[in-house]
């Protein structure tokens, strides 16, 4: 039997989960499987779960956990490879500009904007093997971790189907083929609606960041959205408010994605300079590839 196209959609991660899965029956177990891999992650890396392995090393506790360690090592690689603009120990200024509570929550507003300073990862995480301990600062492992898990799923069924697709909130891997030209043939979405930026095949992982969806207004009227710019502690300020990045594993496009809505112009040519396909749009609509 020919494979057709099978969906399955949930929400994990603060965020809408879409699998799609070439196969030629319904893969059922596929499906619930990726769904448990998705609320372990979730157990895992949640800063809303106090009873998390975050939650527990951010409180000062110490964590021996190889998948927890495996997520610090690629925000490490993440920090280096960006210069530093992706940096996982924005917590703090990042609960004090209002985001302290799922989005649905902190939308309503909340929080103030001060400057900070944001601690320097390799100063902060000390790491032994799998066990690792906090001595500065609090660590948010969200972004990475979602792209992350959209790679793990994808590894998971690579050699099992014909294709498959994973979107955890914008953060896409493929695996396989698509449909009958043997890709998958996605749209990356304009800002505000109207025509898609781009359409075209996509193999490996792509990532697209905005700052025009989790943002809110803080308890004093100023707008406040949800990437830190760890330079200054504050949200950021580039001329970008999307960026999408391709990359052959989902987690290093959402590090570029989100580094280059942070470093605007400089970060986008760092990451073009090293090879990643860049598509970044500004606040008055142009569109720079």
């Amino acid at each position: 039997m020919p494979p057709m196209l099978f969906t399955d959609a949930f929400r994990a991660m603060d965020t809408d989960i879409d699998i799609e899965i070439a196969a030629p029956t319904r893969p059922h177990a596929a499906f619930i499987s990726i769904r448990l891999l998705f609320e372990r992650q979730e157990q895992c890396f949640s800063r809303f779960r106090e009873s998390s392995l975050l939650s527990v090393l951010n409180s000062g506790g110490t964590v021996t956990d190889p998948t927890f360690a495996a997520a610090c090592r690629l925000a490490l690689e993440a920090f280096a490879c960006t210069g530093g603009l992706f940096n996982p120990m924005i917590l703090p200024a990042l609960r004090q500009a209002g985001y302290n509570r799922t989005f649905a929550d902190a939308r309503s507003g909340g929080g103030s904007l001060r400057a900070a300073t944001i601690p320097d990862p390799t100063r902060c995480l000390r790491m032994e093997g799998d066990r690792i301990s906090l001595h500065d600062g609090q660590l948010d492992l969200g972004g990475i971790v979602k792209g992350w898990t959209a790679d793990l799923a994808a590894a998971m069924f690579a050699d099992e189907f014909t294709g498959l697709l994973v979107n955890a909130g914008g953060d896409i891997r493929t695996t396989g083929d698509g449909d009958d030209d043997g890709a998958w043939v996605l749209a990356i979405e304009r800002p505000g609606g109207g025509p898609p930026l781009w359409e075209g095949a996509v193999a490996g992982g792509c990532a697209t960041s905005t700052t025009l969806r989790r943002k809110w207004n803080t308890t004093d009227g100023a707008p406040a959205h949800h990437l830190i710019d760890p330079r200054t502690g504050l949200p950021s300020q580039s001329p970008f408010v999307q960026a999408t990045a391709w990359a052959p594993e989902t987690w290093r496009a959402e590090a570029w994605a989100k580094a280059i809505l942070i470093g605007g112009s400089a970060a986008a040519a760092s990451a073009r300079a090293n090879g990643y396909q860049i598509l970044t749009v500004d606040a008055q609509g142009a569109i720079s590839r």
